[in-house]
């Protein structure tokens, strides 16, 4: 019975970041995805839409250029967007966000003293035909 159980696991596992590091190890393709995960959380700290595209386009597993391309910008133009320089117009938004299978929502927020704001959201119009 006797022994060293240095390396022995818990009966409740391992800490959450102790896995984590353990994965990245073994894991290049891990690796990766904690690095832009990082990035994006940054990102979002700043400019939320564009964090929401680049994490978007990256579960998605597509390109800048592919999104470009899709969206009938360039790939240059979404990575203008994805760093936080560039915010689209609404109809170059709903392209984009199109490509990535989402659809455009707005809100409005109303504050109204002692009580909690009103909200009003609704999908974006679609461009007028020119």
């Amino acid at each position: 019975m006797g022994g060293s159980r240095s390396n022995a696991v818990s009966p409740k596992g391992r800490a959450a970041a102790a896995a984590a590091n353990s994965r990245s190890q073994r894991s290049e393709e891990y690796r990766e995805a904690q690095k832009e995960y990082g990035a994006i959380r940054e990102l979002r700290e700043r400019n939320w839409i564009a964090a929401h595209i680049r994490e978007r386009r990256y579960e998605l597993e597509l390109t800048q250029r592919e999104v470009g391309e899709q969206a009938g910008t360039s790939h240059s133009f979404i990575s203008k967007v994805e760093s936080g320089k560039h915010i689209p117009t609404i109809p170059v938004l709903q392209r984009i966000l199109a490509v990535l299978d989402e659809e455009l929502l707005i809100g409005v927020e109303r504050q109204v003293p002692d009580e909690e704001p009103e909200r009003e959201i609704a999908r974006a119009p679609e461009p007028a035909a020119a």
